[in-house]
């Protein structure tokens, strides 16, 4: 995207965030306004109404009789139990049904607006900031992104940890009660900040479609992003796509701690199917497995040290009821194969319904 064109459509989110904060801060004091009017009518209007009827109206001898008459006259509730019976005091009271029956109907109007505007800004993240904490962060957004916040709700709905959506999108793509929606760029330290990134689990970057753009343009934003995340939050997991394989060491050294490369994975299940008919069956399965059943990464127990993985699976499923899918070893990750050897300093990726005691994830 031409820096002119971007830069203008920046002043144009700032713009409209700034004109609907003074809008609404607009609304709320004439709100305010008019409420400060209400009393004021019901208040005077009821002195006024004291000093016509107190002489000739038994029914109005004191000012709570008063206030209280124009109360319900106001409200047109009418309970004919005190009604002015003066000239002057009727005259009083149809001031009264005007003015302060025009100001309640504002008051009214003007809160229901209110609550429409607060729910409109939800829904187009325009919200400040948020108080969140433990959170996972989503930023960006494309067709795959709806199911990413469907199994990460999915597998927080019992523990009820939110998911904040990061996207420069017109409103919330999706309806979840667990899902928070904040319009704006992850490249943009301002708006990490606002979804409280110091704060978040972990976060997702995912290719984001909504400027458009060649492949590697996409890629070289979800490095900015990477970069700025890090810089506020030293600790987070951050995971993000990659859509040009050869930017996978970008990622890395921005601080990404897991690259999914559609092209490698994608290519290399189709490849496998064609040997191996079943595999991609397999890997959907385990994509679609139920929520409670989570994927952990586990240090290497004392008796399976020096053991195959074939043994490995073996005990795991029989002694912890752990699936075990493969290994990590120093030079990366191994798929669990009959013969591949299990030493001391490796990790275990297994799939439990528990979190295991030692997890790291």
């Amino acid at each position: 995207m031409p820096r002119l064109l971007y830069t203008n459509r920046m002043e144009a989110g700032t713009g409209y965030r700034r004109e609907s904060i003074r809008r609404l801060t607009n609304k709320k004091w004439l709100g305010i306004t008019m409420l400060g009017g209400i009393l004021v009518v019901i208040l005077v209007g009821s002195a006024v109404m004291l000093q016509f009827e107190k002489p000739k109206n038994p029914q109005v001898k004191t000012y709570g009789d008063a206030l209280y008459m124009d109360f319900i006259t106001m409200t047109t509730v009418g309970y004919g139990d005190k009604v002015p019976i003066t000239p002057g005091g009727r005259v009083t009271a149809i001031l009264i049904v005007l003015f302060g029956l025009t100001l309640l109907t504002g008051f009214i109007t003007t809160r229901a607006s209110l609550s429409a505007d607060k729910a409109q800004r939800r829904i187009r993240g325009l919200d400040q900031d948020t108080k969140l904490h433990d959170h996972f962060v989503v930023c960006g957004w494309n067709y795959r992104g709806k199911y990413v916040v469907e199994r990460l709700a999915s597998a927080m709905r019992k523990d009820r940890v939110p998911i904040v959506l990061l996207a420069e999108l017109e409103e919330a793509p999706m309806e979840d009660d667990l899902l928070f929606f904040y319009y704006g760029s992850p490249t943009r330290e301002s708006d990490l900040r606002r979804v409280n990134i110091a704060g978040a689990r972990s976060v997702v970057l995912l290719a984001d479609e909504t400027s458009g753009g060649a492949n590697d343009d996409r890629d070289a934003k979800t490095v900015l992003a990477a970069l700025t995340a890090r810089s506020l939050n030293a600790d987070v997991m951050i995971t993000a796509e990659v859509l040009e394989p050869e930017n996978v060491q970008h990622m890395k050294r921005a601080g990404v701690q897991e690259v999914f490369d559609h092209n490698l994975i994608g290519g290399n299940l189709l490849a496998q199917s064609a040997m191996r008919f079943g595999v991609i069956e397999f890997v959907t399965a385990l994509a679609e497995r139920e929520a409670n059943a989570k994927i952990f990464l586990i240090a290497v127990p004392d008796e399976l040290q020096g053991k195959t993985c074939d043994d490995a699976a073996v005990a795991l499923e029989r002694d912890k009821s752990y699936t075990l899918l493969g290994v990590r070893k120093p030079d990366g990750f191994h798929i669990c194969e009959v013969d591949l050897t299990i030493d001391s300093g490796d990790k275990l990726m297994v799939i439990s319904e528990a979190k295991p005691p030692d997890a790291e994830f």
